[in-house]
């Protein structure tokens, strides 16, 4: 199943990502990836009444993102996570992933600012450095047409 973005952002389903990511990369459907909210039902059921109808969607553990992606299905999808912890948990259960773009992290305590809508602590910049070295690429970016910053790079001068 082609990932055709794979996106952090403490947000997860809202109007950025299905107004202009959505079309931007011509998913057809999203999947948020994370343990917790897929055992809660009525925030599952929630997301799913703000995704347009004509998408697919679901919501997984980051352990199970491996065999839905390994799957015959060849759906265009947009992965949410909430956090780079979230995404290395998949990584580490197997998911391929080529590309990460961080597109929100606001809520982290003693962040620095990489870019007006991401904030990284030692915790998160720890598992960019773990992505990376797996041969992930990590970006951040709000919106299709918005400034590009290199995470990695950037934390090698900046931080």
């Amino acid at each position: 199943m082609p990932v055709v973005l794979a996106r952090v952002d403490d947000r997860l389903v809202h109007g950025q990502v299905v107004e202009g990511w959505v079309p931007f990369v011509h998913a057809d459907s999203i999947y948020v990836v994370n343990g917790r909210i897929c055992e809660d039902e009525s925030r599952c059921r929630f997301m799913r009444m703000v995704v347009p109808e004509h998408l697919s969607f679901r919501v997984l553990a980051p352990a199970d993102l491996k065999g839905v992606l390994d799957g015959d299905d060849q759906r265009k999808v947009l992965l949410l996570f909430d956090s780079l912890t979230d995404v290395l948990a998949a990584v580490q259960a197997g998911a391929r992933l080529m590309t990460i773009n961080v597109g929100n992290l606001h809520h982290v305590r003693g962040g620095v600012e990489v870019s007006p809508s991401v904030f990284l602590n030692r915790k998160d910049i720890g598992v960019i450095r773990e992505l990376f070295m797996k041969g992930i690429r990590i970006e951040a970016r709000d919106v299709p047409q918005g400034r590009y910053y290199d995470l990695y790079h950037l934390m090698e001068e900046d931080i």
